[in-house]
């Protein structure tokens, strides 16, 4: 019986091709931060509350104007076609099924005008492209469509180097693709790939401040680890940030969201921040809170979920989580998530 989301990661690795797994799984170098994502949630211990009266507790929140049942939205995560024939248009199903929200991926194998209507929040996830042009026309393109804020990743100019996704072979089957991406520019042959070729285009703090200049929804800065970087953004006119080491898939030997969280709550009192990496149970959702998360994304498990059953073990999942979530509240005496805060926690010495 498949309950929790270990065990659909379980399943879906059994499932999956092994370089599909892979890809979906692995992390860059030697994986250390992707350990570190999922083993820092469980190190932090709870302080549990009794006694306490929570008739007419909830853990619905509000999160730039979008009602969310309980304080996630599924993460931008790239070619859901992997998972199951619909892709991210079973995902939007699955998220809405749960009361929630999804962030659609800029590499999304299914175009957003294809996305059935659904109630819940639907988010843009923005890579910066190097001509302006064509980053304004991805941008309008999502909000014809619906989306209601835009995320844009600040921390992968270039792909990590992932060892086992490497190791295993991946290349995107016939049929899926990212297809709302331009074609990769040509770049200059002789010199360093890297620096003379593609960092050589990757954006800046200017690029990100233009973007939020024009937009006429809110903007997110994700992929924030460092607090000054919090603040640049909010300074670029980003309404908040999400802080993330990109699933550990780009950059190994960073700061687990954790280790970072407090220190980026701190340095933007009262702007929406948001988390994700690692997040495997409702527990971990309720740690991220009561480190100054207003709300989580939610990648990997949710993408096994559509591995294993489509919108339906996506949505299997998410329930999941919200049912651990609720269960912690209640058992650390929370009538609702403005009551989870650092007091909450244990933290082991």
């Amino acid at each position: 019986m498949l309950l929790t989301a270990e065990d659909f990661e379980q399943e879906a690795d059994r499932l999956l091709p092994l370089e599909v797994f892979s890809y979906l799984a692995g992390g860059a170098g030697q994986e250390t931060t992707l350990a570190r994502n999922t083993a820092q949630w469980a190190e932090i211990g709870l302080m549990p509350r009794h006694l306490r009266n929570l008739a007419g507790g909830t853990a619905a929140r509000q999160i730039l104007g979008a009602a969310l049942a309980f304080p996630a939205l599924v993460a931008p995560m790239a070619f859901q076609r992997l998972a199951c024939p619909e892709g991210e248009a079973a995902m939007r199903l699955a998220a809405a099924a749960q009361g929630i929200g999804m962030v659609l991926s800029c590499q999304t194998s299914v175009a957003p005008e294809d996305l059935p209507q659904a109630p819940g929040p639907l988010w843009f996830q923005l890579y910066l492209q190097p001509d302006p042009q064509v980053t304004r026309a991805l941008a309008a393109r999502a909000l014809a469509a619906g989306a209601e804020a835009l995320v844009v990743t600040i921390d992968a100019p270039i792909n990590g180097l992932r060892n086992r996704e490497m190791r295993a072979g991946f290349r995107l089957p016939q049929g899926v693709q990212a297809v709302m991406m331009p074609p990769p520019p040509q770049l200059p042959e002789g010199g360093s790939l890297v620096f003379d070729g593609l960092m050589a285009l990757a954006p800046v703090w200017a690029d990100l401040a233009a973007l939020c200049a024009e937009s006429p929804v809110p903007v997110l800065a994700k992929g924030v680890l460092h607090p000054d970087d919090a603040a640049l953004a909010i300074e670029a006119g980003c309404a908040g940030v999400v802080v993330s080491n990109h699933g550990g898939r780009v950059l190994d030997g960073v700061p687990g969201v954790a280790d970072v969280l407090p220190a980026i709550r701190a340095r933007l009192p009262g702007l929406p921040v948001l988390a994700d990496g690692g997040i495997r149970q409702g527990s971990d959702i309720f740690k991220a809170l009561a480190l100054g998360a207003d709300a989580v994304l939610i990648g990997r498990p949710a993408f096994y979920g559509l591995a294993v059953d489509g919108a339906r073990g996506a949505s299997q999942v998410l329930r999941r989580l919200r049912e651990e979530f609720e269960v912690t509240m209640a058992l650390c005496g929370c009538r609702s998530p403005d009551e989870i805060g650092p007091e909450t926690l244990y933290l082991k010495r």
